[in-house]
């Protein structure tokens, strides 16, 4: 699997989340804007929030491993600072539910370069 860059810094999310655009469905929330440091080239960062809504401190680290597991899984392209909210009843989805949303989420902004399959991992 490869790792994921992460988005860190308190001051970098609330830029996303100022300057982004979202997209959501039942399960979670997808904020993005372009890279806040403006450096396209470098890869996309990713940042998981889960409030307390969601549960207690258990179930809110097993939705984030959850969520962080899943976007590993995509081929996202560079340049983008990506926020992924949990909704309250993210933390009863199934893995492949959660895949299933954050596919659609990715896809429907236009995150998502598909693979050449020429490509070597």
């Amino acid at each position: 699997m490869k790792k994921l860059a992460k988005l860190s810094r308190s001051e970098d999310f609330a830029t996303v989340r100022r300057r982004g655009t979202s997209w959501a469905d039942r399960d979670i929330v997808l904020i993005a804007s372009p890279r806040v440091d403006g450096n396209i080239e470098l890869s996309s960062r990713c940042g998981f929030v889960v409030s307390r809504r969601v549960g207690n401190a258990v179930l809110r680290n097993r939705c984030k491993r959850r969520m962080r597991e899943s976007a590993k899984s995509f081929n996202i392209s560079n340049g983008h600072d990506i926020v992924f909210i949990a909704r309250e009843n993210l933390s009863r989805a199934t893995f492949g539910r959660i895949q299933d949303s954050m596919s659609t989420l990715l896809l429907s902004a236009g995150l998502v370069v598909e693979k050449d399959i020429h490509e070597e991992n």
